[in-house]
């Protein structure tokens, strides 16, 4: 009877010692909102950020806490913060309202997640912004894809687009920066880029002047969201 009541007992202390674990893990862990790039006519094998999400686990993050958002590339930016608010509306409500996020965006998605939670009017619910081969401040040279043709330009390039190429000081990006300039001063940020990206002119079109801000060679523009030493540089960096 004794022995029965120990092993009783202790079963019941694990129980609930897990159940006071899970408990301040929900409530201190930080969600991650993973952000495709796209745009022009990208094949949809290039926005899935599945191996970003893969990649992440493997590095411990919890993958019930790493959600896949998706917007419309090849819309304009008032479509694409329609498309993402009941996104955003269906992951917030699983926490507490205090629980903050971090966003991970690849290429364009750097600049739509920010555009997205500025425009939301979500800034104080987000903790780390982190772009991989991310574009916040332009790009120079052409536009992506089937948007180069004029034709075709409106099925599959929205006005992100025009607002982007060709400068390196959007005015739309500038305005946002200087509207929600406390906001965003409390955000930490965070990107990954590399000379060898192949695709992005300028590479660095992610950095920010109060961020941090990773260089890393030979790595193609692709590569950013599927790398292990692209994951592994950044949870060192940005974590």
């Amino acid at each position: 009877m004794r022995t029965l009541f120990l092993i009783s007992f202790i079963l019941f202390f694990n129980f609930v010692s897990k159940g006071w674990a899970t408990k301040s893990e929900i409530t201190e862990l930080v969600p991650i909102l993973l952000f495709h790039g796209g745009g022009g006519g990208t094949p949809p094998v290039f926005k899935d950020m599945s191996t970003a999400s893969q990649q992440l686990e493997g590095l411990g993050f919890p993958p019930e806490h790493i959600y896949q958002l998706h917007y419309p590339d090849s819309k304009d930016i008032a479509d694409i913060n329609q498309a993402l608010k009941p996104q955003f509306e269906t992951v917030f409500n699983r926490y507490p309202p205090s629980t903050q996020f971090d966003l991970m965006g690849h290429s364009l998605g750097h600049v739509v997640s920010l555009v997205s939670v500025a425009k939301l009017g979500l800034l104080p619910r987000i903790r780390k912004l982190i772009g991989l081969a991310g574009v916040i401040f332009g790009q120079l040279g052409s536009k992506p894809g089937l948007c180069e043709f004029e034709i075709l330009a409106p099925y599959y390039c929205g006005d992100i687009f025009d607002l982007l190429i060709g400068t390196t000081q959007p005015p739309f990006i500038l305005e946002l920066l200087e509207t929600h300039e406390n906001e965003i001063s409390q955000i930490e940020k965070c990107s990954l880029f590399s000379p060898d990206d192949g695709i992005l002119n300028p590479y660095d079109s992610g950095a920010f002047e109060d961020g941090i801000n990773v260089s890393i060679p030979r790595v193609h523009h692709l590569e950013f969201k599927s790398s292990p030493r692209v994951f592994f540089e950044m949870k060192k960096a940005c974590f």
